[in-house]
């Protein structure tokens, strides 16, 4: 599995955005949602200075990503499995509403809380909002 990592997949969004072949075929986006891990993820976090530290598991894969503030983590661990699992930039964007990575509400607060140092979340698949 090529790895790519989170800041490399975010410049291939800004490149894709500017330069790229909008076309999305349904069949195509199915067969990547699908290839997404549909349960069993889980975000081990640790908080180092100003950053929240994960390794991720998923799919039987393990990586890692990190980000300042809560929203940012969350993102971030998005972003890490859309390019683990080498999902094209322009169907990321597609599965961002069908196809989200959302803490239940407990953990999310665990994560904006700087009094606690580490924890574990396993993840459930939700829709998320999408902006225009």
């Amino acid at each position: 599995m090529t790895v790519v990592s989170p800041i490399q997949h975010r410049w291939n969004l800004v490149k894709e955005s500017i330069f790229g072949d909008q076309e999305i075929i349904w069949e195509v986006l199915v067969c990547y949602r699908d290839k997404l891990p549909s349960h069993n993820v889980q975000v081990s976090w640790t908080r180092d200075g100003e950053f929240i530290v994960g390794e991720i598991t998923a799919g039987g894969h393990t990586f890692y990503t990190q980000g300042r503030s809560a929203q940012e983590f969350v993102e971030m661990i998005n972003d890490a499995i859309y390019a683990s699992y080498e999902i094209p930039i322009k169907y990321a964007k597609q599965l961002g509403g069908n196809y989200r990575l959302m803490p239940p509400e407990v953990e999310f607060e665990k994560l904006n809380n700087a009094a606690v140092k580490k924890s574990t979340i396993r993840f459930d698949r939700s829709p998320a909002i999408v902006s225009a």
